[in-house]
């Protein structure tokens, strides 16, 4: 075997599916090695790992994680292996502890050696050469950095499917049942609503690269990273931002770059486009890794 990629995993789908985008953009430029997931051990267990580590097999070549539970293990099997950590979040632990940090922007970090800043959330997303003429819409749900307004969804919603395409909306775990429920009950010609508990696993990853375009809530800034990185012409709904929220300044900066078209925008005329250089953020942080000779 040439060498290992680790994912230290707290079991979080959202923290797994960034690691799983990085890993997979370093197997594309070295599909030799090869990846092995690592459950994340409970915080006594890693204490001790990192005070007297046991021997472990020296093919591990680079570790990753996200999520704060993860930050104690890791740092445990980087004593244990030999080899770099790679935390992709701000993490709770101080950030010199670490070989390298790839924090979002909207996290409030800058640019350095041991710390990059990446446009979002890293994901798994790759653009398909062929795409349908079809669009997705998905639904977040309250959250710290929008005011939830129901009715104002609804009416964008409605007003978005005038008969340009056929639509596909699915909501997530934070999407309030009622507002499924009015959208089915309102039978909006073109427009066919999933439960996302009904939906099969990697329904979005495999929707996603497939759809020309797709609208997403304002709060739920992962999907609006992931449809960009899936090559799809993404456009946001309009909610009321809350005063000082991170993730908000974020939407506003990718509107200002014309990566994503607001609901207002489009009600002047002005339709959402691919980003016109491809948007591949994963790839980009690989690239940098093996510049730095890590594999």
């Amino acid at each position: 075997m040439q060498g290992c990629i680790g994912i230290l995993s707290d079991g979080k789908p959202g923290h797994l599916n960034q690691s799983r985008g990085l890993a997979d953009a370093l197997l594309r430029l070295r599909p030799e090695l090869e990846v092995q997931e690592i459950p994340a051990m409970p915080r006594h267990k890693a204490v001790i790992e990192l005070l007297w580590p046991a021997k472990r097999p020296q093919t591990m070549r680079l570790l990753i994680a996200a999520g704060h539970a993860t930050h104690l293990s890791l740092l445990a099997l980087r004593r244990a292996y030999g080899c770099p950590v790679i935390v992709l979040m701000r993490p709770s632990l101080p950030g010199a502890l670490f070989d390298l940090r790839i924090e979002p922007r909207h996290d409030g970090g800058s640019e350095s050696e041991r710390c990059w800043i990446s446009e979002g959330p890293l994901n798994r997303m790759q653009p398909h050469a062929e795409r349908t003429s079809d669009g997705l819409i998905l639904i977040g749900g309250p959250s710290p950095h929008f005011a939830w307004d129901e009715a104002a969804l609804l009416d964008q919603i409605k007003a978005l499917c005038d008969g340009r395409r056929q639509w596909q909306l699915s909501g997530s775990r934070r999407t309030p049942p009622e507002l499924l429920n009015a959208l089915s009950e309102l039978a909006i010609p073109g427009l066919s609503v999933h439960d996302p508990a009904m939906l099969p696993p990697g329904w979005l990853a495999s929707e996603l690269p497939r759809n020309a375009e797709c609208w997403v809530s304002p709060d739920s800034a992962s999907m609006v990273y992931e449809a960009l990185t899936a090559g799809c012409a993404v456009g946001v709904f309009d909610l009321p931002a809350q005063a000082g929220s991170r993730v908000a300044k974020a939407m506003e900066a990718l509107h200002e770059r014309q990566l994503i078209t607001s609901f207002q925008a489009f009600t002047t005329g002005s339709l959402p486009a691919p980003p016109a250089v491809p948007f591949a953020e994963a790839d980009r942080c690989a690239q940098r890794i093996l510049e730095r000779g890590w594999l």
